[in-house]
């Protein structure tokens, strides 16, 4: 008897340790799971694999083929979980949500249904998830299983069923991937908020779930959702926090300790010391979110150096840092909570200076940076090589900037919002990121193992739109500058010598204004008799100006075509050729004897796909120049990847290869219209590689924020445009090209769009730039929009 305790005892130390687990998924369950090049891929898989990294697990994915048999999975206990459901059958163990997805009713867009009127609806779902509460809802309906969307779908465009009732964002996604989204529509109609949970076979599994996720940063998924959720409305994580659950022992060592926190006396904007001996900040203000969410006693003590603070944490003399990054070092004698924000690492320069668009273009430079301060000690380490000007304070260092004395200064992003504001340097600017971010933590004495569960526990309880509106606050914070008496008492001296002057002259206004209004009166009624003929001038010039106007738009939209005409054409030539191909071989094995039914319906399938690659790449060429005039707000990057799909075949055969960087930036205004000017300015610089002979083609498209402006610069190394000729390229019908090839109307009818429609504005001019050691020279387009236009 003791033996077989003892093997049991074993037994269950080794089960609780498991690092390997295995997970079943649905591969037709897109975006959240489904198959890319044979391998799981979705934004549950790259959920689970996060919880994986932060938990260190080895974690297999197994292809359940079809929902209920990979749910079964889990209940056969060939697999620990199931990616993600709620619990809809008895023997299932569900975690915390980790998840919500809304649930609804769709119909094909053509029909009229009324869900509340029509006595016998027939509702086909995926999987049996939404039987129990559609026979609940609609105790009259005839439901219908199905294995998978595309058999639903199909029997919703045959009118075999009335309605599909299942989730809104996997069917938006299957519909727009195979086509089929113009012709179905959601219905407002019993719409359901859905938890999603870990699936297990028993209870343990799923503590160890949920014990897991709470070390995931909020913010590494709501990145994930980024990916793979397009529409912002949809984004789960911005709101998500979990229950704050804690244990007992957690509750006990609160109540019975007041914790002492290390705060730094000058660390704007993240902790210093304010006027009236409190602690203000970004950090500190996240720190009294977290005390009033775990109702903890708190004691904080102020510091002049950082070193102070560390060893205060060394010597247990302090409790707690909350604004720290984490080091190897530091772990020697410290824990660390999970972060609970993130920022980069960033790069000032003068305000004149180009968007850097990595670290590594301005090494050999002179570049400033607090020495010892958190992002010396990150970039010290990746960089051990590289010489710093070392400053002892932010304000030194974006001194040097701003007297030429350096190139740039790095620091963290926010730590440069601050200090440019409130030292009012207004010749600087955040040139770029070094591609590296610090992460915040807090850092607790290494004898508080407790303390460091609870804390990761309050974070995950914080939402990230709770912990935004505290930055925001931070980054939109106002400085007041001391009252200048001097400059007071002088403006009052000018203001009065403008005010008696004004009274001197209004006197001698008044007295010539009575002799000047008998001449006005004569002149208005000779004026009154000329204006009359001036109208009819007027509109007649008018009318000549607004023909001549339409005639230009005629004369873009036909080039347009024109190009659009050649793109299908580059686009058709291969399956125009395989189809070709194929037919004249199926032609010559039927003279000859040898076509088999293999052989005939092989061709015929080839032909089919052929075909069907030759339909859908009208409809996108078609889309691309639609008469939409609605204005929208649209991501800047969008638009741009259309018109690189659309000539890609183009830029292939001619051996240019595309360098984008475009920053997610949002403008409002017709998208058409912003398709066409950059297919026009990237036609033009591949024309422009015409007779060169270059070995490396590039066109560079970048587009990022800059203080109110979206600016986007698309260049090319190309040659340039000659000096006699660059300041008339935006003339109509000013053509460097043979009257055949061009009709010079491109460019002019792009600065019409950007200017009338988009209130923005379209420069050119020559550019000398390196790129991969390459000396490059070439044309430089720059758009700048109002981001409020």
């Amino acid at each position: 008897m003791k033996y077989i305790f003892i093997i049991t005892f074993l037994l269950s130390s080794l089960y609780a340790n498991e690092t390997n687990f295995k997970i079943s998924y649905d591969p037709n369950y897109a975006p959240f799971s489904y198959n890319q090049e044979e391998k799981p891929a979705g934004l549950f898989i790259d959920i689970w694999k996060l919880w994986a990294k932060y938990n260190n697990y080895t974690i297999e994915f197994v292809d359940g083929v079809l929902w209920d048999d990979a749910v079964n999975l889990v209940k056969k206990k060939e697999v620990n979980f199931f990616l993600g459901s709620k619990k809809y059958e008895p023997w299932m163990f569900e975690s915390n949500s980790f998840y919500e997805i809304k649930s609804s009713f769709f119909k094909l867009l053509q029909n009229d249904i009324s869900i509340e009127t029509k006595k016998e609806l027939t509702i086909g779902i995926i999987g049996n998830v939404y039987e129990k509460i559609l026979s609940e809802k609609f105790p009259n309906a005839n439901i219908k299983i199905y294995e998978d969307y595309i058999y639903s779908i199909d029997a919703l465009r045959n009118n075999q069923i009335d309605l599909i009732y299942d989730d809104k964002i996997p069917i938006d996604f299957y519909t727009v991937q195979h086509n089929f989204f113009h012709l179905i529509k959601p219905l407002s109609n019993f719409i359901l908020k859905n938890s999603v949970h870990a699936i297990a076979y028993d209870e343990k599994n799923a503590k160890i779930f949920n014990d897991g996720f709470i070390n995931i940063p909020i913010n590494e998924l709501l990145e994930l959702e980024k990916k793979w959720i397009i529409n912002n409305n949809e984004y789960y994580y911005l709101n998500f926090k979990q229950q704050l659950n804690l244990t007992n022992e957690e509750i006990t060592f609160l109540k019975n300790h007041t914790i002492n926190t290390s705060v730094s006396n000058s660390w704007a904007p993240f902790a210093f010391k304010s006027n009236n001996a409190e602690a203000q900040g970004i950090s500190s203000e996240y720190w009294e979110l977290i005390l009033k969410k775990i109702n903890a006693k708190n004691k904080n003590t102020f510091f002049n150096t950082f070193s102070d603070q560390l060893e205060g944490i060394k010597n247990k003399e302090n409790d707690l840092i909350f604004s720290v990054g984490e080091t190897p070092q530091r772990k020697e004698y410290a824990l660390f909570s999970k972060e609970y924000i993130r920022f980069p690492i960033s790069i000032v320069t003068k305000k004149d200076e180009n968007f850097i668009e990595n670290f590594s273009s301005i090494i050999g430079k002179k570049i400033a940076i607090g020495n010892n301060f958190t992002a010396h000690n990150i970039l010290k380490n990746i960089y051990p090589n590289l010489e710093f000007i070392l400053v002892d304070s932010v304000k030194k260092g974006l001194d040097l900037v701003s007297k030429n004395k350096a190139y740039a200064y790095i620091d963290i992003k926010p730590v440069l919002f601050y200090n440019i504001a409130k030292y009012e340097y207004t010749n600087l600017k955040i040139s770029g990121n070094t591609g590296v971010d610090f992460s915040l933590r807090f850092m607790i004495r290494d004898d508080y193992p407790i303390l460091e569960s609870i804390l990761n526990k309050a974070i995950s309880s914080i939402s990230l739109n709770e912990l935004n509106t505290i930055i925001t606050k931070w980054n939109n914070i106002q400085f007041q500058t001391n009252f200048n008496y001097d400059l007071f008492w002088k403006s009052a001296i000018v203001i009065l010598l403008i005010l008696l002057a004004f009274i001197h002259r209004t006197r001698t206004l008044k007295k010539l204004n009575t002799k000047l209004k008998i001449t006005v009166e004569e002149k208005t009624q000779k004026l009154n008799e000329i204006n009359k003929n001036l109208e009819s001038l007027v509109e007649k010039k008018s009318q000549e100006l607004l023909q001549k106007e339409n005639i230009l738009n005629h004369q873009s939209k036909m080039a347009a075509m024109g190009e659009m005409i050649e793109n299908i054409a580059h686009q058709w030539r291969q399956p125009l050729s395989v189809i070709s191909t194929v037919a004249t071989g199926a032609k010559l094995k039927k003279e000859l004897g040898l076509l088999n039914d293999d052989d005939f319906y092989e061709t015929m399938n080839i032909i089919n796909n052929s075909s069907q690659h030759l339909s859908n790449t009208i409809d996108d060429f078609r889309n691309f120049f639609s008469n939409d005039k609605e204005v929208i707000l649209f991501d800047i990057d969008i638009p741009i990847e259309k018109v690189l799909y659309l000539i890609s075949t183009k830029l292939k055969n001619r051996n240019i290869t595309v360098v984008k960087n475009c920053k997610e930036t949002f403008v409002t205004g017709l998208e058409n219209e912003f398709i066409q000017v950059i297919l026009n300015i990237i036609n033009n610089a591949m024309d422009a590689f015409e007779n060169k002979n270059n070995n490396h083609k590039f066109i560079f498209i970048d587009a990022y924020k800059e203080n109110k402006s979206i600016i986007i610069k698309i260049k090319d190394n190309a040659g340039g445009i000659e000096k006699n000729i660059i300041d008339r390229i935006f003339e109509p019908y000013f053509t460097t090209k043979h009257k055949s090839q061009g009709t010079g109307i491109g460019l002019y009818m792009s600065l019409e769009i950007i200017k009338k429609h988009m209130n923005g504005n379209l420069t050119v001019n020559n550019e000398k730039f390196t790129y991969k050691d390459i000396k490059c020279t070439g044309a430089q387009f720059t758009i700048e929009l109002p981001i409020n236009n």
